[in-house]
């Protein structure tokens, strides 16, 4: 077997192990349970092949979202379960059928019209419809004419069927066990009353995760029932859960879909699923930078990276704040400023990325976060970031800048400051690379003594790809740390997080150094 393949296989097999579908409760139908039908000119099930590696389908409404799933992955189908999108008691039953008949599960009398339904059902070429609704008087399983007796009512679902003009198959909604399936006389039952069909073709190495909600049955049990793996992540954030990434990295998998609005927009979504791919993770144990308190350990560049590594494992054990990972930090200075302009005339000293490599990977297999700071100049700060790109194209290695360190040219730029826009466009960069790499989030550190260093910082957000700490700085001059940090924290951009960095020793006890009002720094200076 390919290995690729093999992988999936794999994967599919701990899925079935361990999904729970929410309140569906399903597990992955069996590959080799034919459906039958009686057309011998086209066949009875059709699927599609996501044309793209990743893919969302990000409605919120139960009734939209089924019908969004069975657009995207179903071709054909002669046979439908339908439910109304109110009846709470028919949705798992309905989802339950779906799943073991390998048909869409469609929702009437939700967010689309009865037109939009019966467009779908002729478009999937539908004959047969099972329509899961209380049937008073009849048993669990019946056979109803294409019109309803004189009087009755078919409900929302028999009505969207009989509109369409196909065959109805009506299923009671109290046949569901306890483990969210048909039993299996009620599914033997229901497969004699269908027309015969041969065995479909599903599709294969397609993974879909979920983040069941109430409505959501109908849609998930569509994707399953069109052969995807499910796998379940609370919250729609894959990133957050190990085991999710995990589940990513093994499959491997031809497309992932990402199944209801949580899982966000497209373009964040393929980003996750690539990080997830790669498998890297982050000294917080997944692929997010926070919860986290950062605890940063200069390195100089005539140290021994691996003395740098125990240095700052030891400084970060001063700092752990209860409840959430201390994660030791080496900060390694990538340039420094320079009164001269040097050969290149950009009054900063950069050091050779051979140079860094070896402190970024003993930290890196030490499970520390890298810092790289970075000194400016005349030209943009974002040249000098970009020169790094080959350590930053390292999981879990991020940049600090220093504005009240710049030295300007006085024309272009001014010394000490750096406007907010060319922090932006580092950030704007960092994320490029994170989303190009497949790598987690980035940090990026701006270090302050006053706020006006930044001018227009109010106008600083985070990205997903990149987390922005203010580090309220005290290293350099005569004020106090009360005022330092009274001043920076002072309205901070929504998003952006803080941090302290102030001298090492001032009297004993490290934490007494660290302010604790407003908010707790997520980043601490131990050196």
């Amino acid at each position: 077997m390919h290995s690729r393949k093999a992988r999936f296989v794999r994967s599919v097999l701990v899925a079935a192990a361990v999904v729970v579908l929410g309140a569906t409760g399903c597990t992955a139908p069996p590959a080799d349970e034919p459906v039958r039908s009686a057309s011998p000119q086209e066949p009875p099930l059709e699927v599609r092949e996501p044309e793209s590696h990743t893919l969302v389908l990000d409605s919120s409404e139960p009734a939209e979202l089924a019908l969004t799933a069975s657009q995207v992955l179903f071709e054909r189908s002669e046979l439908v379960v339908l439910a109304a999108a109110d009846d709470e008691q028919a949705l798992p039953t309905a989802s339950a059928a779906a799943a073991a008949l390998h048909a869409p599960a469609l929702l009437a009398g939700g967010g689309i019209s009865d037109d939009a339904l019966a467009s779908e059902l002729d478009r999937l070429g539908v004959a047969t419809a099972v329509v899961v609704e209380p049937a008073t008087g009849l048993d669990d399983v019946e056979r109803v004419e294409p019109s309803p007796p004189p009087g009755a009512d078919p409900g929302p679902a028999g009505r969207a069927a009989l509109h369409a003009e196909v065959d109805v198959v009506r299923l009671d909604p109290g046949v569901v066990t306890d483990d969210g399936e048909l039993a299996d006389d009620d599914l033997e039952t229901l497969r004699g009353k269908l027309p015969a069909t041969g065995e479909p073709v599903l599709l294969k190495e397609v993974l879909a995760l979920t983040d069941p909600q109430p409505g959501q049955e109908a849609a998930i049990a569509t994707v399953r029932a069109a052969g995807a793996v499910t796998f379940e992540v609370p919250g729609g954030d894959p990133a957050a859960l190990p085991e999710a990434i995990t589940m990513i990295d093994d499959a491997q998998a031809l497309t992932v879909v990402g199944v209801g609005p949580t899982f966000g927009d497209p373009e964040t979504f393929a980003w996750k699923v690539l990080t997830a791919e790669h498998g890297a993770l982050l000294p917080t144990g997944t692929q997010h930078l926070f919860p986290a308190r950062y605890v940063t350990t200069s390195a100089g560049r005539s140290d021994d990276p691996e003395a740098v590594v125990a240095r700052a494992t030891e400084d970060a054990a001063e700092y752990a704040v209860d409840g959430e990972p201390v994660v030791p930090t080496v900060v390694v200075r990538a340039s420094t400023p320079s009164r001269s302009a040097g050969a290149d005339g950009d009054h900063v000293t950069e050091a050779a990325t051979e140079d860094l490599e070896p402190f970024v990977r003993a930290a890196r297999e030490a499970g520390h976060y890298v810092l790289l700071d970075v000194a400016a100049g005349p030209r943009p700060v974002v040249e000098e970031v970009r020169d790094l790109e080959p350590l930053l194209a390292t999981p879990g290695v991020g940049v600090a800048l220093r504005p009240e360190e710049r030295r300007g040219d006085g024309v272009d730029t001014r010394s000490s400051r750096m406007e907010a826009a060319e922090v932006a466009e580092v950030v704007e960069y960092l994320a490029e690379v994170t989303t190009r790499e497949g790598l987690p989030p980035a940090l990026l550190v701006v270090h302050q003594t006053r706020p006006d260093s930044v001018p227009g910082r109010d106008t600083l957000r985070p990205v997903p790809q990149v987390e922005i700490v203010l580090a309220a700085d005290r290293t350099g001059g005569a004020t106090t740390g009360e005022w330092v940090w009274n001043q920076v924290t002072e309205e901070v951009p929504p998003g952006v997080r803080l941090g302290w960095s102030g001298p090492r020793r001032v009297h004993d006890g490290a934490a007494q150094l660290v302010p604790s009002e407003p908010a707790v720094p997520v980043l601490v200076a131990a050196s």
